[in-house]
């Protein structure tokens, strides 16, 4: 090759082909970080209503359902259906003197609105 980018034969040497934008890689990182933002952005506006239930009124409406005296309880908080509806679940547990669990029962109690579930 020659000093002005001519080969031994006559021809210039290609160049390479050119990049189109999709291939370069500051382009698919923005694209990426375009993607993401949108992701965060939708699950914010999509975000679940605000509970006006806590969870300590939520065992409290649930002890009103129950015909025993727990020993123990358990408070988890779930979704149920879509779109989703958020519920207290309450777990309450009677051990007999040895520790070992001899009734339990699971109430559902709507995080939004109070109302026990069926």
């Amino acid at each position: 090759m020659s000093t002005d980018g001519t080969s031994s034969n006559g021809h210039k040497a290609a160049a390479g082909p050119k990049r189109d934008l999709r291939d370069r890689l500051v382009f698919r990182i923005g694209a990426l970080l375009a993607v993401l933002f949108v992701a965060f952005v939708s699950t914010k506006s999509c975000a679940r209503q605000q509970n006006s239930i806590s969870q300590d009124e939520a065992v409290a409406i649930a002890q009103k359902q129950i015909d025993f005296e727990p020993s123990t309880y358990q408070v988890k908080y779930l979704p149920q259906g879509v779109p989703p509806v958020y519920y207290w679940a309450v777990n309450f547990a009677k051990e007999n003197e040895s520790g070992q669990i001899v009734h339990t029962e699971v109430v559902l109690v709507n995080a939004t609105t109070g109302a026990v579930a069926p």
